[in-house]
């Protein structure tokens, strides 16, 4: 896609290796991971880190996550643009879509950004 790219995730300290294992380790320019960092999502300062790894100001980080309360509130909340990638059935509870700068249904639909 040609844009840098950084993983932040609450994992176990393996994500590395897997991404690896997968061959997706080429992906991102970093990995944050909450085992190595010592800091979990939704803390904010998880993407601070997601941000700086990227060598940009939060306002130009687009921050795609599945999880509103782990993912984008906090991203919200570091200055990032965030895309809500809205999954069917994973909650019943309502949230307020337009917080989000993007509600996306398709991992397709991050190419528009």
């Amino acid at each position: 896609m040609g844009k840098p790219m950084v993983l932040v995730s609450n994992f176990y300290g393996n994500l590395n290796a897997i991404l690896k294992e997968f061959q997706f380790d080429g992906f991102f320019v970093e990995v944050v991971e909450s085992a190595a960092v010592g800091i979990r999502k939704p803390d904010p300062r998880i993407f601070e880190l997601g941000v700086a790894a990227l060598g940009l100001k939060a306002k130009d980080v687009l921050v795609t996550g599945d999880s509103f309360s782990k993912d984008i509130e906090p991203a919200k909340k570091t200055g990032c643009l965030t895309a809500w990638f809205k999954g069917e059935g994973w909650t019943d509870r309502q949230y307020d879509e337009s917080f989000p700068d993007y509600v996306i249904t398709d991992l397709e639909q991050i190419l528009a950004f």
